[in-house]
Order: C-alpha cells, then structure tokens, then sequence
C-alpha cells in the first residue's frame, strides 16, 4: 500500500509541474495568435493546464495499480 501513496504524490508534482509548462506554452501561442475579442488567453491557457494536470494525476493512480507489488 505505500506504493500507491508514494506513486500518487509523485504524480501529483509531475502534474503541477506539467501543469505549469502546459499553461506557459499554452499562454504563449494563444498570445501569438489572433483570437476573437470574446477569447481570453489566460482562461484558455488555465483550461490547458487543468487537463495536463488532471491527465498525468489519472495516469499516475492508473499505473500506481498497475505496478503494485505481488500481494
């Protein structure tokens, strides 16, 4: 059962840190381009970030239960 709880809090550093290069290079391109006046690039870009977050803390606990040592 640690596995499971070091594995998760691995992936939840993972996440955040993911989670910030996603919203930096999210923020840049949606800056580049030119988006219509009712899009927000923050908002967009933290919407980017939230997946990436959500994606790599899900993959984290799937794999925690794949890896689990023979019980």
């Amino acid at each position: 059962m640690p596995m499971h709880g070091l594995l998760i809090a691995i992936g939840a550093v993972f996440g955040v840190l993911a989670g910030a290069c996603a919203y930096f290079i999210a923020l840049n391109e949606y800056r580049q381009r030119m988006l219509r006046m009712d899009q927000h690039p923050r908002r967009m870009a933290l919407q980017a970030a939230a997946v990436t977050f959500v994606f790599i803390l899900i993959a984290s606990v799937v794999l925690s239960f794949v890896l689990q040592p023979g019980e």
